[in-house]
């Protein structure tokens, strides 16, 4: 599995010191989906539900570190949780 382009978006805008910006939960998942509009937001959502669904942990937490993020997850189950709350505000 390859990240789409809208998944390395994603990635991108988690940025570091993304607690003074957004110091909740829901104002982080605001702050870095607020760009996706249309199509581009259909096309996150399928690829994080595909991966959710068809991803190994070890291949999940590969597509993420090919993100530009700033963010790190502990585990994989953190990850998870961190993109079915993104996939779920899609």
């Amino acid at each position: 599995m390859q990240a789409s382009p809208e998944f390395l978006t994603l990635g991108r805008w988690c940025i570091q010191d993304i607690d003074r910006i957004a110091p909740t939960l829901e104002e982080m998942y605001d702050f870095v989906l607020k760009d996706f509009k249309g199509d581009e937001r259909v096309r996150l959502r399928q690829f994080i539900d595909r991966a959710l669904r068809e991803a190994s942990d070890e291949t999940l937490q590969r597509l993420w570190n090919e993100t530009d993020a700033d963010i790190y997850f502990p585990t994989a189950q953190d990850l998870r949780a961190f993109l079915i709350g993104a996939r779920d505000r899609l």
